[in-house]
């Protein structure tokens, strides 16, 4: 190529990979059309359809920051021959945090009884008294980077008795000190606070519904930053409604941003984030220079 590349980036990305890519590439940003001529793509939540794919007629790669490619047509970047890279790993430390963040707020109460405190009201009894989060035993279910990030967090910082479920295994796990659930179902029967981070398919769509919730234990809590549209969110707000979760946080949705008319939204025990499980300095450096390189490094190979 006697040209220098052009790379159109999709997103607020770091500095230090905004760097990287324009140490090799010319850059476009959102407020360039798009589609456009470029070579590559680094995209964050934006959807990238097939009609947009085929109007990008130079295009090599979509670099995914981050993990999940279900925004993006992959099946028409294949069969136009253009690859699709993402960065499986580079957040789970970041996401992880949050994770366990959303759970130690939930069994403590620290967002009703903010809200009591700062209204002047008296903290209703049955919220001064929370749990340790070594009492719940506790649930993974996916237990790719996050899962295992989380796992090492909740095994090794609180002393949780845990179990994770991935499509596959079963046994234990002697370096994490965790143990495989047979099933999904028998995950759910005997988890007090149970931690989602499986990928967003056709297989886990919904996948926990009015019936997975139900299997619960009375009492328990949710804590999804995997993907939004692996919970029945009706189901799940009536969950909390009845009372039989304790409650649940989510820092994704199945539509993003989510609509103020949420009836999660109305549950004072639903915690909330808008996607910005990765969102930390590290984090986002950590992504951000993987995805820059991986892109380049495909331009470079077919160039």
């Amino acid at each position: 190529m006697n040209r220098r590349p052009i790379v159109h980036v999709l997103g607020n990305i770091h500095p230090s990979a905004i760097a990287l890519l324009q140490r090799e590439a010319d850059l476009l940003t959102e407020a360039d059309p798009f589609p456009s001529a470029c070579d590559g793509i680094v995209v964050r939540t934006r959807k990238i359809t097939g009609a947009e794919i085929a109007a990008c007629p130079n295009l090599k790669v979509i670099g995914k920051h981050g993990v999940g490619v279900d925004a993006i047509d992959v099946a028409a970047a294949t069969a136009a021959g253009i690859a699709v890279e993402s960065t499986p790993g580079a957040n789970a430390e970041s996401v992880a945090d949050l994770a366990v963040g959303f759970a130690l707020a939930l069994i403590r109460n620290v967002v009703p009884i903010t809200l009591a405190l700062r209204d002047g009201r008296a903290v209703e009894p049955h919220l001064k008294i929370g749990w340790d989060l070594g009492e719940l035993p506790a649930g993974i279910v996916g237990y790719g980077a996050v899962g295992r990030a989380v796992g090492r967090r909740l095994v090794g910082g609180f002393g949780t008795p845990t179990i994770a479920y991935s499509p596959g295994r079963t046994g234990s796990r002697p370096d994490a000190g965790i143990d495989f659930a047979p099933s999904l179902a028998a995950l759910l029967g005997q988890s007090r606070i149970v931690f989602l981070h499986m990928p967003l398919t056709s297989a886990t769509r919904g996948i926990i519904d009015a019936a997975a919730l139900a299997s619960l234990p009375r009492g328990s809590y949710l804590v999804n930053c995997a993907r939004g549209g692996i919970v029945d969110e009706a189901a799940l707000a009536e969950a909390l409604s009845s009372g039989h979760l304790a409650g649940a946080a989510s820092d994704v949705f199945a539509v993003e941003p989510p609509t103020a008319d949420n009836p999660l939204f109305r549950e004072p025990h639903f915690l909330a984030m808008p996607h910005l499980g990765a969102s930390t300095n590290g984090g986002l450096e950590r992504v951000g220079t993987e995805i820059a390189q991986k892109v380049l490094a495909v331009i470079a190979a077919r160039s």
